[in-house]
């Protein structure tokens, strides 16, 4: 792929002027690297005197576009869900009929309806209309959990003319790309942002401590990113923020926020639906303009403990996240924790991992296909069925390269955040040096992760929890001050049994089991019925020497355990004792009975 430059100057008012000034139309087999957000690359294409079809990443993008009075005589149409292909069909034939530009915005999902309208108008859609897939990175970003979203890509190499942009465009591994030029805008001007990277242990405590502070300065807008309606629910209630905040959201989510009684969600931006406090999850990440007179102050928030996909890619999600807010931004901080939970990858560390599920599955394909046997026909469909590699397949069972290039970037952007510095040193590379002022921080506090705990994740499992909860109680470990145990009470009403198992057993002991809930329990049972104060009352009441009834014997240990707060059901019995004393049997009034020899150790 040949890579060209083309340099972008201000204009002599020093305003960034757009793409169009430059480049008056894309060129096609071209993946257009803006470099900047809000150039009007695709404006310039809606202006551009030629048949168009945009693919947009999401509904409020295309929406957003065709209400700008900027376009109100370019002929926009809109295609989602709900818009039906007798409306496209309609809106082509009288475009024509006009002799006017086609101008259609779509979705990727719905990009077959185009297909269809075309198709049933006989009209050679591939030949007459230029297509641009807009934020052409979202391709790969949204390829692990949105499949549609690569639907058109087969489609997109039949145009005879088309092309990719985004400011933040992600390499591409498919092949067919190889012959497409690479053309970069170059600003030749500074147009670094400020930003502050804070790395704490406790997200959540220092998004509270800044919004404060920046308060007292008198910044009285706030616009909050955070890929989680859970996280985001749970820091409206803990901060006390139900009147003064919006929620900017995916439909699904915002009828979840709705059933728990917030009402203020909304799945399109609108300057009018805005509060003081504006949070805003990853579908607002690209394309979407926000136009405020104002310069608000915007957070963003990646915490691996709570979810991960709250994880902030600087390269891209960052960038596009500014980039929202075109009037610009007063105060911009990135708040984020890391994690060892993951080991460090090298890039050909997961190429040779996908090749090898590749061979694997090719091979199961082949034994699948050359079965002659029943039984070994269902069990290589079953291996096959359950392959690792099916994720990098798309619906017809072929290749992804989007899936794997997404794949390949997720393990790079996780990869820092294993330590903080490695996060640090990603804003001072050279190809965000560019793009960031950047100012570290780190703010850690003994018991930072009381706001955690009080999130009902349900995306995430009681074992990462616990994983979680047992850090923290290390880090605290001894407990001293009377803040110490008020939080200990908080964290037993979200799981009683780590905290009891951590008291009991010890940390080590506990992560050596894995956090397991059985294991755990069995643990603390064996350890209680060797403590200082069991013994004592054991000891207190049988005496070397003497014998005692079977019957005597359960009923007397059962007491005590009960008293110690030992769980048992049908695991005490006479034999117990043993525990305790070396034993023979004896006789008691003619019932079986034991006699205690000795004391053990």
């Amino acid at each position: 792929m040949n890579t060209n430059i083309l340099k972008l100057f201000k204009d002599r008012l020093g305003r960034i002027p757009y793409l169009r000034t430059i480049l008056k139309k894309i060129p096609t087999n071209t993946i257009l690297c803006k470099t900047l957000t809000g150039l009007g690359a695709t404006y310039g294409e809606i202006k551009a005197k030629r048949h168009s079809i945009i693919i947009e990443p999401n509904v409020p993008v295309i929406k957003g576009k065709c209400k700008d009075f900027k376009h109100q005589d370019d002929n926009l149409f809109g295609v989602y869900e709900g818009v039906k292909v007798d409306r496209i069909m309609n809106y082509i034939s009288s475009t024509f009929a006009e002799k006017k530009n086609i101008k259609i915005l779509t979705t990727p999902e719905s990009f077959s309806k185009i297909k269809q309208a075309f198709e049933n108008l006989e009209i050679n859609m591939f030949q007459h209309c230029f297509l641009l897939f807009d934020e052409c990175h979202k391709l790969v970003k949204d390829a692990d959990y949105r499949e549609g979203i690569h639907l058109p890509i087969d489609d997109f190499f039949r145009f005879e003319n088309k092309a990719l942009v985004s400011a933040t465009p992600i390499e591409f591994s498919d092949p067919r790309f190889k012959d497409f030029q690479y053309l970069k805008i170059e600003p030749q001007f500074d147009y670094k942002k400020d930003i502050r990277i804070c790395h704490t242990n406790n997200t959540l405590q220092v998004l509270k401590s800044q919004i404060e502070e920046r308060e007292k300065d008198g910044q009285t807008r706030f616009c909050i990113f955070i890929n989680s309606t859970d996280t985001i629910f749970a820091l409206i209630k803990r901060m006390d923020l139900l009147g003064d905040s919006a929620v900017f959201c995916a439909d699904t989510s915002k009828r979840n926020l709705k059933k728990k009684g917030f009402i203020n969600a909304y799945t399109e931006w609108s300057f009018d639906n805005m509060k003081k406090f504006n949070f805003f999850t990853s579908r607002f990440n690209a394309a979407f303009d926000i136009e405020i007179d104002e310069k608000p102050d915007v957070f963003m928030l990646t915490d691996l403990y709570l979810v991960e996909h709250t994880i902030l890619d600087p390269n891209s999600d960052i960038i596009q996240v500014i980039g929202r807010f075109r009037n610009g931004v007063d105060y911009v901080a990135h708040i984020t924790n890391t994690t060892t939970d993951y080991s460090h990858r090298s890039r050909e560390d997961v190429y040779r991992e996908i090749d090898i599920y590749e061979g694997c599955y090719k091979l199961l394909s082949r034994e699948y296909r050359t079965a002659t046997e029943t039984g070994t026909s269902i069990a290589y469909r079953a291996l096959l069925n359950t392959s690792p590699y099916n994720k990098f397949l798309d619906a017809e069972k072929k290749k992804s390269f989007f899936a794997i290039d997404n794949y390949v970037n997720e393990v790079m952007v996780r990869n820092l955040y294993l330590d903080k510095d490695v996060l640090f040193n990603a804003y001072y590379s050279e190809s965000l040096l560019k793009h960031f002022m950047a100012y570290s921080y780190g703010y850690y506090f003994k018991t930072g992760d009381y706001e955690r705990l009080q999130i009902t994740n349900t995306s995430q499992t009681i074992v990462s929890k616990r994983k979680v909860i047992v850090d923290i109680l290390e880090n605290m470990l001894p407990y001293e001050t009377e803040s110490d145990f008020q939080f200990i009470e908080h964290i037993e009403a979200v799981d009683e049994l780590i905290v009891e198992a951590v008291n009991v057993l010890g940390v080590s002991k506990v992560r050596s089991l894995c956090y397991s809930t059985g294991a755990l329990r069995t643990a603390i049972n064996e350890k209680k019925k060797k403590t200082p104060q069991t013994i004592e009352l054991i000891k207190e009441y049988f005496k070397v020497g003497e014998k005692y009834t079977l019957a005597e014997i359960k009923a007397k240990i059962k007491e005590i355990y009960k008293k110690q707060g030992v769980e048992y059901e049908t695991g005490v019995t006479a034999q117990t004792i043993k525990l305790y004393f070396l034993t023979k049997k004896a006789k008691k009034s003619s019932q079986d009975a034991l006699y205690l020899i000795s004391e053990l150790p």
